[in-house]
């Protein structure tokens, strides 16, 4: 009776090995044949979805990559189960070019087909970059000033303007998007990450600056981050009762501009073609904003032990140049240091100009963006970027050059 019953469990096991595998080797045969001879499939292998900033900027450089003809027309497929995706209602905007997936087993079942290379496309290249120029510079350089890939919807803009003038902003007005990283999002990987956080309060100066000519601020981010104190004419999103996914994309697509930091956080305005000014850039080297109307300024770096300043070519010569990490700068003995709020207001005020058309730059203000982009070398994370580096801090920090 027992050696029946193990022959019986055997005889169990070695039948649902051979379904399962039919189950499998069928879906899959026939998806293969469907790529080789009816329609050109791919599969987005490492996209992250989990992030905002890569759930902008990867399938915007995928598609942007089709456009420019640097790959092949593909019927294209994405795994976003819905458990994991940063901001769902982006997805629709996305649906246009690429078809997600967003039911968890299905992407476990499908993700499967990916072991033939022939139908993996993989997009990693495009922001994660270490020790490498990340792919996206390339990209967003040759799409120039070309139309963004998204256009807000009409739908969306109706209830959009409905729920800011419900939050205090009056009908017209014209704002700015704020937002400084916090450790607060994703504490899991914030001992990685330290490094690129900053005070919300070292924006305030700019913020004013922005209300005295007539704007508002509209801060954005999560309600982990610290509360606001009151301010005139500023909205503290971040914390309000009407905060939902399609309400973010809506603010920061139709925003004047996206006065930043070192967080993904700006994506949403890039991709509907709105300019960012981001500070607090580290390391050095992803200073530089992606597209052509971005300006960005660095975080100053100098020795713990003797307090020295280093020089922008110091930094780009050291492992501190391109560290992602925050325990790389620890190990080297280096310390970040933030954006002054002057800093920030001179960032601010010089992408005002820029999109007022207002903007003038003077011979030496060239001479000094060309030297400090001399400094970059290929494998700097954003070498070869069309953006700028702010006006006011190369004249400022002209020391450093």
């Amino acid at each position: 009776m027992t050696l029946l019953k193990k022959i019986t469990k055997k005889a169990i096991k070695f039948i649902l090995v051979c379904v399962c595998t039919f189950l499998f080797l069928i879906p899959k045969l026939i998806l293969r044949i469907l790529n080789d001879r009816v329609i050109n499939i791919r599969f987005l292998k490492n996209m992250n979805t989990a992030r905002i900033g890569h759930l902008c900027a990867e399938p915007d450089c995928y598609i942007k990559e089709e456009l420019l003809g640097l790959h092949p027309k593909y019927f294209t497929i994405a795994f976003a189960p819905k458990n994991t995706v940063a901001n769902a209602y982006l997805l629709k905007y996305w649906s246009q070019y690429i078809k997600f997936i967003t039911n968890p087993y299905l992407c476990r079942i499908l993700k499967r087909f990916m072991s033939y290379p022939s139908l993996e496309y993989d997009v990693q290249r495009y922001c994660v970059a270490i020790n490498k120029t990340a792919d996206i510079v390339k990209i967003q350089t040759l799409w120039c000033d070309c139309a963004p890939l998204l256009k807000i919807k009409s739908e969306d803009i109706l209830r959009g303007e409905n729920y800011l003038k419900k939050m205090g902003l009056p009908s017209g007005a014209w704002y700015v998007c704020v937002h400084s990283r916090e450790g607060g999002y994703s504490p899991s990987d914030e001992h990685w990450h330290s490094f690129r956080n900053s005070e919300i309060e070292s924006y305030f100066q700019a913020m004013k600056e922005i209300v005295k000519r007539g704007g508002w601020c509209i801060r954005m981010g999560d309600p982990s981050s610290r509360k606001l104190p009151a301010m005139d004419n500023v909205i503290d999103y971040a914390h309000s009762v009407y905060r939902a996914e399609w309400l973010d994309i809506y603010i920061a697509a139709r925003c004047k501009y996206f006065l930043g930091s070192c967080s993904g956080a700006f994506g949403i305005s890039s991709v509907f073609g709105v300019p960012v000014a981001l500070a607090n850039m580290a390391p050095l080297s992803v200073t530089l904003p992606h597209g052509v109307k971005d300006v960005g300024i660095p975080k100053l770096m100098r020795m713990m032990s003797s307090g020295k300043m280093l020089t922008f070519n110091e930094i780009f010569s050291s492992p501190v140049g391109n560290a992602r990490h925050t325990e790389i700068f620890e190990r080297e003995g280096v310390e970040l240091l933030d954006n002054t709020p002057e800093d920030i207001l001179d960032l601010s005020l010089e992408q005002l100009e820029r999109v007022n058309g207002t903007i003038q730059y003077t011979e030496e203000d060239e001479n000094l963006q060309n030297k400090f982009k001399s400094l970059m070398r290929p494998g700097h994370y954003t070498y070869g970027s069309a953006s700028r580096i702010g006006r006011g801090f190369l004249r400022k920090y002209r020391h450093l050059l």
